[in-house]
């Protein structure tokens, strides 16, 4: 798969989202001509931690996947559900609630002119 450049601008959306370990803050931004979730941020409410590093490293893998042509149900399938030791509102089910939803607003009509 041959990755695609990023253009200088997209649109997204921010779900606050809570998790076990307190709020997350999920981006996805969208493909301007499909609607498409294209790339994916994470950020804690809280600074800093191996949570944040952790989360950093996966939406930048995703993000890759997505430019090159992932299907995003396979980030939603793949990660809901999850759960840890502190139960099941994990931050990887968060971040794939998130892309659910953004994939539910990309099917709208409001596109990136």
């Amino acid at each position: 798969m041959t990755e695609r450049k990023r253009p200088a601008a997209l649109r997204g959306t921010t779900a606050a989202l809570e998790t076990n370990c307190g709020k997350l803050y999920v981006t996805v931004n969208h493909d301007p001509d499909t609607g498409l979730p294209v790339e994916v941020f994470c950020r804690f409410g809280k600074a800093g931690g191996c949570g944040s590093a952790v989360m950093d490293g996966l939406t930048r893998m995703i993000t890759r996947g997505l430019l090159s042509g992932m299907d995003p149900q396979v980030v939603v399938r793949d990660l809901a559900g999850i759960s840890c030791h502190r139960g099941a509102a994990t931050c990887l089910d968060a971040l794939a609630e998130a892309v659910a939803l953004a994939l539910d607003e990309g099917k709208g009509e409001d596109r990136c002119p």
